[in-house]
């Protein structure tokens, strides 16, 4: 990754400091998912927000969680888990205030560079209505099956000798 690449605001992703959850993060990540999530959520379930409230707390865990911050300010988070023979994305979240800012391709490619570093294919799940799916195909990732509501996706460190 080129340390030095702006975004279209003209700031260098290297002002993107990443750094590990801590349980006092978790009130903001739950509010991150409901305002990233919570419309798709809502136009393909419903929302419900006991149940989802529950799940996210009893499933994500704070530790399982890297933040972005700039300049002290947290702006997303991603939750990356390594499987048997992937790494999976559970959870991409870059607040709406915050998108379009290189923060989302900052995250991303940060879980790439792990996929790459134990060799192992880069998995998630994407809802169809979710217009994210857009941004993952452009940075590299190919529909591998889907069901009803949703797209899964795949990305492979490239093999030496390709680009």
């Amino acid at each position: 990754m080129n340390p030095q690449r702006s975004d279209n605001t003209g700031k260098t992703l290297t002002d993107i400091q990443l750094r590990l959850a801590q349980e006092t993060d978790m009130r903001w990540l739950y509010e991150s998912f409901k305002r990233t999530m919570q419309l798709y959520i809502q136009k393909t379930w419903g929302w419900d927000e006991l149940l989802q409230h529950h799940s996210f707390h009893d499933n994500l865990p704070a530790r399982s969680f890297i933040i972005a911050s700039v300049a002290g300010g947290d702006v997303g988070a991603l939750n990356l888990r390594e499987k048997t023979d992937h790494l999976w994305l559970e959870m991409l979240l870059v607040p709406p205030e915050h998108q379009g800012q290189g923060i989302g391709r900052h995250l991303l490619e940060y879980a790439q560079d792990m996929a790459r570093r134990v060799n192992k294919p880069l998995r998630l799940s994407v809802l169809k209505l979710n217009p994210a799916q857009e941004f993952y195909r452009h940075m590299g990732f190919t529909a591998a099956e889907e069901d009803r509501w949703s797209l899964r996706m795949l990305w492979r460190p490239p093999q030496h000798g390709e680009q």
